[in-house]
């Protein structure tokens, strides 16, 4: 449009905004700019964002999505960079930005080395141990907050802090939370909490933290006076800095992280209505246990009064005098078999014992020679018979051999006789040995079969001896019993 009296043109702001994006664009393309990150922002779902900034300004940066993939390495706060790509205006506000299509790392800014320099320093010191760091309290009564009150996070801390549990009391200490002297203000903030906590009233845990912002904005919680009054403080903090994205040094001193303020007062306190539904399920389970311990215990005892006769003592008594009787006997039986055993072993053992003994064997032998003489006398009778029948005219020589038969006969009845005279038990009395019968003519083979003060006799070659036992020495060197 023209001015008709004077002759200018005047611009609608649609229209200079335009003519500027055109003459920006289309001179501003394709160059490289290099500087500082600060205030990264990250959405992976659109794009990057951040401010390029050196020591006296700064410059608006896009990455967009379809960019993040040509990245080969992590985009940080404090990073120098150098970034390719062209301006742009978005004409609506009247703002420009760099659209950045590459992005080269040259090394970490001033802020960005101090920041390791003391987080290394610190971690070497302890205080970020995992180990020295408390519990936060389930729920505290009183909750300390550390924040400016112009910012919009003490606010919102309050709100969330009221909305899920209006008892819990608030205690808050203003502190600048950006500029000169803020780390100083949050550090005397903490120690002032800890003199009331144990001056006026326990406070439970503290909130410490801001909104978010650029690693300058930030830069009071990265410093070691802020650190060291978190570390040092008798309660504990909870670091509530900027967004999910930042991190600072009172994030790792203290004994608990919130991403963001609004999770630190989360994160402090339960949900009231929450806690008392979770108390009346509780209360049901606990009354449905004690309602269903009840009932069994009942249904135990009915049975028990039901069954009163087979559980009493009397019938108990009982049952047990019926089980010793039992037991009694069966082991009456057992003893018996053993005994009626031992009688038929004994028995067994006492046939041998006589089937053995001098007297049998005797008896024996005896028979035997008796039968031998028997026999030889019906061999000499029937030899003689035959001679006198069959050789009636013999000679002399017929003489001499019958003689001959009847000297063998008689030889063999004098070895017969040998033999059983060597085999008689009183030969072996010649010898000086002895025969020991007890009462009834019972043989005695062994010390156990007689016993102190029983009378035996003692056979011996010429004669025998009465006795009586007074003493009993095993042949084991045991020693003599007597009585």
């Amino acid at each position: 449009m023209e001015n008709v009296e004077t002759g200018d043109i005047i611009l609608t702001v649609s229209e200079l905004s335009h003519i500027l994006k055109e003459t920006l664009e289309n001179n501003f393309f394709d160059i490289r700019v290099k500087g500082e990150i600060s205030g990264l922002r990250t959405n992976y779902s659109s794009g990057y964002y951040f401010d390029l900034k050196d020591e006296y300004s700064r410059l608006k940066c896009i990455i967009f999505k379809s960019d993040i993939r040509k990245i080969k390495f992590d985009v940080k706060e404090g990073l120098s960079v150098t970034v390719f790509g062209r301006i742009n205006l978005y004409e609506p506000r009247g703002e420009y930005s760099f659209i950045v299509s590459e992005i080269e790392p040259l090394g970490y800014g001033e802020l960005y080395m101090l920041f390791e320099r003391l987080k290394e320093k610190l971690q070497k010191e302890g205080l970020f141990d995992e180990a020295r760091k408390r519990k936060i309290p389930f729920l505290p009564r009183t909750i300390g907050i550390v924040t400016s009150r112009s910012g919009a996070v003490l606010h919102d801390m309050v709100k969330i802090i009221r909305s899920r549990f209006e008892n819990a009391d608030i205690v808050f200490k203003n502190s600048s939370v950006q500029g000169q002297n803020s780390a100083a203000e949050i550090a005397d903030a903490i120690g002032f909490l800890n003199l009331y906590s144990e001056k006026i009233k326990k406070i439970d845990v503290i909130i410490v933290g801001r909104g978010g912002g650029s690693i300058e904005d930030l830069w009071s919680f990265n410093e070691e006076i802020t650190a060291r009054a978190i570390y040092n403080s008798k309660i504990p903090v909870i670091s509530a800095v900027g967004h999910e994205t930042d991190f600072t040094i009172a994030d790792f001193v203290a004994d608990r992280r919130a991403s963001t303020p609004s999770n630190a007062a989360e994160i402090v306190i339960p949900v009231k209505s929450e806690l008392a539904g979770k108390i009346e399920s509780l209360e049901n389970r606990f009354r449905q246990e004690i309602f269903n311990l009840i009932s069994k215990r009942k249904t135990v005892l009915m049975n028990l009064i039901k069954n009163r006769e087979r559980f009493s003592p009397k019938r108990i008594i009982h049952d047990k005098k019926l089980r010793i009787l039992d037991i009694s006997e069966n082991m009456k039986n057992s003893t018996r078999g053993r005994i009626n055993l031992f009688k038929l072993n004994a028995s067994y053992l006492r046939k041998r014992l006589l089937l053995k003994s001098p007297s049998n064997i005797l008896k024996e032998r005896g028979l035997f020679i008796k039968g031998l003489s028997e026999r030889l006398d019906r061999a000499v009778r029937i030899t003689i018979s035959n001679y006198k029948s069959t050789v009636k005219t013999s000679s002399n020589n017929a003489k001499t051999s019958l003689y001959a038969v009847i000297s063998n006969y008689k030889n063999m009845v004098k070895t017969e006789s040998k033999v059983l005279n060597s085999l008689s038990p009183y030969n072996v009395l010649k010898r000086g040995y002895g025969i020991v019968f007890k009462e009834g003519k019972e043989v005695v083979s062994s010390v156990s079969a007689v016993k102190i003060n029983e009378n035996v006799e003692i056979v011996l070659n010429d004669g025998s001896l009465e006795s009586e036992i007074i003493g009993i020495k095993p042949s084991g060197g045991g020693q003599v019993q007597e009585e």
